[in-house]
Parts: C-alpha cells; sequence; structure tokens
C-alpha cells in the first residue's frame, strides 16, 4: 500500500515546496521551524496547552511546508 503522504516517486514528505530529496527537504524544515518556533517565544499562542492547543502549535509551525 502506498503512503499518501509521500510523493508516488519518491520517499519524500509531499510538500508546499515541492521538494524531492530528503536532506534539502531537512535543511528547508529547519529553516522554517526555527523561524516559526522563535515566533512562538516571542508572540505565545492563546491557549491551555491540551490536545488542541497543541494540534494549533504543530500547524501554526509546519504551515509553511505541509498541507
Amino acid at each position: 500500500m502506498r503512503d499518501p503522504y509521500l510523493y508516488e516517486d519518491v520517499p519524500v514528505l509531499i510538500n508546499k515546496l515541492g521538494i524531492k530529496e530528503q536532506n534539502l527537504l531537512d535543511s528547508a524544515e529547519a529553516d522554517y521551524v526555527v523561524f516559526r518556533l522563535k515566533e512562538i517565544a516571542l508572540n505565545k499562542l492563546d491557549g491551555d496547552y491540551h490536545t488542541e492547543h497543541f494540534f494549533r502549535m504543530h500547524e501554526f509551525i509546519f504551515q509553511d511546508l505541509f498541507e
């Protein structure tokens, strides 16, 4: 069974940047995640740190890379 989160031709997560090389995706992910984590550190996301809040944090952190 094919993983629906991976590109059909390479085992790399489908991403908004269209990157199909894992090492390049890892590098881009590191850059974008550090940027978003800095934003969270400077401007806290409102919430009570329960499940829904962590889902929103995850979405915020990875919004530039993945749907």
